[in-house]
Order: C-alpha cells, then sequence, then structure tokens
C-alpha cells in the first residue's frame, strides 16, 4: 500500500486571456472563477481559445484530484462536477435551501444567462461604437496586423452565435428592452437583502449574478446596462459587497462602483 500523501484538489481554469487584477471578459469564465475563490479550492487560470475547448467554447476545466485529471467542459457542468465529487461544499445546501428555493434559483440562472447575458454581449458587437471598444479591450495588446484580423474573426463567430441563439435576430431597441426587463426585476428581487434568498451567504445564485455583474462592469462595451446598475444603490452593493469579499484585488472595479455611489 502506498504511503504517499494525496496531493490536494487542483483546478486548471481555461478561458480566455484575463487582464491582471480585473474579471474576465467572458462573463462564464468569470463566473466559474466565482465559484472557485468562494469554495476556497486551490485553482489557476490558463489562456486558450474557443476552438481548442472541446465543446468549441470556454471554459473548460482540467481537474486534478485523486492521482488524476479529469477535463470537463462548460462552467455549469464543472462545477455540478466539483460539488457531486465532494472536492467543493455545494452553496445551497451550505445555506439550507428548500427545493423550491433551488428551482427559482436555478430559473433565474436561465434567464442571466441565456436572455439577459445574450442581450449585453449582442450590445457589445453588433453596436460599431461598443464592438469598437471591446475590440481594445480584448485585442488591443496585440501587433498590428494580427489585431484587426483576430477582431474580425471572433466578432464574426460571436455574432453568429448570438443570432443563432435568437437574441440577435432581435432589434437594438428589443434587445435594450430585454435588459431593461431583466434589471427591473433584478433589482426589484435583490431590494432590503444582502443576498438573493435573503440568506445569511451567498448561494449559487448569488456567485451567478455576482460573476456576471463583475464582468459587465468592469467592460465600458456594454454601456447601456452598466449605466442602469451604476444608477442602483441595490446592485452596486452588493457588487461592492462580493468583489470586496472575493476579489479585494479588483480595484478598479472597485474604484468605478465608489465613483458611482459617490454620483448617487
Amino acid at each position: 500500500m502506498s504511503t504517499e500523501p494525496k496531493s490536494h484538489p487542483h483546478v486548471v481554469l481555461w478561458g480566455v486571456a484575463k487582464p491582471p487584477n480585473a474579471p474576465s471578459s467572458s462573463g462564464f469564465c468569470q463566473k466559474l472563477e466565482v465559484f472557485l475563490r468562494f469554495s476556497g479550492i486551490s485553482y489557476e487560470v490558463g489562456e486558450t481559445v474557443p476552438m481548442k475547448a472541446p465543446k468549441g467554447k470556454v471554459p473548460f476545466a482540467d481537474i486534478k484530484h485523486d492521482g488524476r485529471t479529469v477535463a470537463v467542459a462548460d462552467s455549469h457542468f464543472i462545477i455540478l462536477y466539483l460539488i457531486e465529487s465532494g472536492l467543493i461544499k455545494d452553496p445551497d445546501t451550505v445555506a439550507g435551501l428548500t427545493p423550491a428555493q433551488k428551482g427559482e434559483s436555478r430559473a433565474w440562472q436561465a434567464y442571466i444567462e441565456e436572455v439577459l447575458y445574450s442581450a449585453i454581449v449582442r450590445d457589445r458587437w453588433y453596436i460599431d461604437e461598443n464592438y469598437a471598444v471591446t475590440s481594445e479591450e480584448i485585442f488591443g495588446s496585440m501587433a498590428w496586423p494580427i489585431r484587426p484580423m483576430i477582431s474580425w474573426f471572433f466578432r464574426r463567430r460571436v455574432m453568429q452565435s448570438i443570432w443563432n441563439s435568437g437574441v440577435g435576430r432581435h432589434s437594438q431597441e428589443e434587445a435594450q428592452t430585454l435588459q431593461k426587463e431583466a434589471f427591473d426585476a433584478l433589482e426589484a428581487r435583490m431590494s432590503s437583502r444582502l443576498y438573493f434568498h435573503d440568506s445569511e451567504q451567498p448561494t449559487r445564485i448569488d456567485l451567478i449574478v455576482y460573476g456576471f455583474l463583475a464582468n459587465t462592469l468592469a467592460t465600458s462595451g456594454n454601456p447601456y446596462w452598466a449605466n442602469m446598475v451604476f444608477r442602483s444603490p441595490t446592485l452596486l452593493a452588493f457588487t461592492k459587497r462580493m468583489t470586496t469579499l472575493l476579489f479585494p484585488e479588483y480595484v478598479s472595479l472597485l474604484r468605478r462602483i465608489e465613483e458611482a455611489e459617490v454620483l448617487n
């Protein structure tokens, strides 16, 4: 029998290039890192491109535990694998959520990820002035002439994905109506409470909401959505609380929030 100690679980989060001390430009990569940071599991962030991912999209993860490495794709299934393998605790179980509350969280997750975030990403890549900002933020460090070619390629790829999802078929006004509806619903839900289910600690849906808020407030490429959130004391307070708790190194994001708080 081997007497070698078991190594601690470790996750390599593979995603798009991430700026230092700032949220990822991918909402789903940021969501996964929020879960990893909150859980306390050992992890690192690796850089890749969607074409190299198992499902053609990021994030995916190499999860090292019990002497083996398991590759899992998609943020939702990565988190499920970590919980079901006993590598991290389920925030919903720790908080004592009821089955009805868990079902409500899952419905909100789908709403945020499939409708709201798609509408926000549409703004980033379909609107020319937003695309110019997004391109500079993501690809600005690349050398010429590679930068415009890579930027054009990814714009075409993202626009096709948003079109296939159905959100790209909406007008700009209709896509922003979807954002406004989600903003109103989320602000109303989070009003007068620290966390989504009025629990004493964050649950899964809190981590998801925060991941996408951090992603969308750290960029200047989705001004319609960001401007609504920056005028909301409720959502600003939530984002600031979660950032301070989990990512105090996000100095620029915290500064943006504090500047908005002064104006409110």
